[in-house]
């Protein structure tokens, strides 16, 4: 009897991973089915276990529909699937409810998003496969990834800025229920998308952190700009998010600092710490070069007030403050170590970076950024910018920033020097 519930257990995978994503499959109510019947599959350890039995061949295909680029597909759906065979191996990612969620009701204890954590390593040895074959795999995938997290961490800054005008009137029990239910499913979203973010660069770091590979450092850039929008905008003190996760409004529950300060710490001390050192020198110069990096966002991870300038006072005792040290239960000792490591690089680089740091006239300045300076030259028009801008903008566009002229080529561009070397922009 057991031999046949395994053997009944392996089949239905087997037809859930070769027909979740079938194009030819185009009732919408059957591919919603299949795929939340594929999400709740990874999320148990026996039916897991029997995904991972079904033909190689078939888990390969799976895994590789999984990381289709995200635009025009049921994208957060497939993005969850990959979240659950994660979870266990990320930072502080092992828990079965949040810190803040412990009161859970019993019958609620068989939820898929209740279930202790059950990582599949060989479906990540997929993954971290398949990322690594061709040039346009992980390019691809990683640009829709980072595209969604824009959008979603930008909807939920917007929604808790209308919620928290709304519970500010005399009126507060007017918040929409409906419109607490999206923002939280958006900040779901972001925490999630972070997670993939965290798996990709621990399987594959060189995705990142290898330049030789001509999006790279496009991809670096545009990471540690979206970890730098999120820390600064939940770590602001008594800022916006402070106000409405004190709110604790219904529908609003999994709205906290712990799981998306934690997915995004993840990130950076697999950036910063865990790499060889050449690698973990890119990374400290990238994120120090954005310019929404704020020392202040790591101190808070520790619940540690920046360091003060020199020949200032201390800043006054101020109320708890959010610190991972507080999570014992959740955060190892060997990964608040890292933490820890981390912050001490980052005090150390950025004021080595603010010592070094010459002051650039406005004209030699990316007229996009205003961060970088001019680096990259189009080819027929001639229009200039750094090369973080306009490798960015040819991962979806062609066209110049400023004459919509066709881009065929973008040159190396130096002030003052008459050698250049040219790339395609196809």
């Amino acid at each position: 009897m057991e031999h046949s519930y395994e053997e009944t257990l392996t089949r239905l995978a087997a037809i859930l991973a070769k027909h979740f994503a079938d194009t030819r499959i185009v009732g919408t109510d059957i591919r919603d089915s299949l795929m939340q019947a594929l999400a709740s599959y990874v999320c148990y350890p026996h039916s897991l276990r029997a995904v991972e039995r079904i033909p190689e061949e078939q888990r390969i295909a799976m895994v590789r529909n999984l990381l289709a680029p995200y635009e025009q597909r049921p994208w957060a759906q497939t993005n969850w699937i990959l979240v659950r065979l994660w979870r266990g191996c990320g930072f502080g990612y092992r828990y079965t409810r949040l810190p803040h969620l412990l009161k859970t009701k019993l019958e609620d204890a068989n939820l898929p998003s209740l279930q202790k954590p059950c990582p599949s390593t060989l479906l990540q040895q997929h993954m971290a496969d398949l990322l690594q074959q061709g040039p346009d795999v992980a390019p691809s995938f990683l640009n829709s990834v980072l595209n969604q997290l824009n959008w979603a961490f930008s909807e939920f800054i917007g929604m808790i800025q209308e919620i928290q005008q709304a519970a500010e009137r005399l009126e507060r029990n007017f918040v929409d229920s409906r419109q607490l239910k999206v923002c939280a499913t958006c900040f779901d979203l972001s925490v999630s998308l972070l997670r993939v973010l965290e798996m990709t660069i621990t399987l594959v770091p060189e995705i990142f952190l290898d330049w030789t590979r001509p999006t790279s450092e496009m991809l670096l850039r545009r990471l540690a700009q979206l970890l730098n929008q999120v820390l600064n905008r939940v770590t602001a003190e008594r800022n916006l998010f402070d106000r409405v996760v004190t709110l604790r409004l219904p529908g609003l529950e999994s709205v906290d600092h712990y799981p998306i300060l934690v997915a995004v710490t993840g990130i950076l001390v697999q950036l910063l710490v865990r790499g060889p050192a050449s690698e973990r020198e890119r990374a400290t110069s990238v994120l120090l070069a954005d310019p929404c990096f704020q020392l202040r966002s790591i101190c808070y991870l520790l619940g540690q007030p920046e360091p003060p300038a020199p020949g200032t006072a201390l800043p006054a005792p101020d109320r708890k403050r959010f610190s991972l040290q507080s999570y014992v239960d959740y955060i190892s000792a060997d990964e608040l170590a890292q933490v820890e490591q981390m912050l001490a690089h980052l005090t150390s680089a950025s004021a080595q970076a603010a010592a070094a740091s010459l002051p650039t006239s406005e004209e030699d300045l990316c007229p996009i950024c205003y961060a970088h300076p001019i680096s990259a030259v189009f080819q027929p028009c001639g229009h200039k910018s750094c090369k973080a801008c306009i490798n960015q903008h040819l991962m979806n566009n062609k066209d110049c920033f400023f004459c919509k002229a066709t881009i065929v080529s973008v040159e190396d561009w130096e002030k003052g020097a008459n050698t250049s070397t040219t790339s395609s922009a196809a």
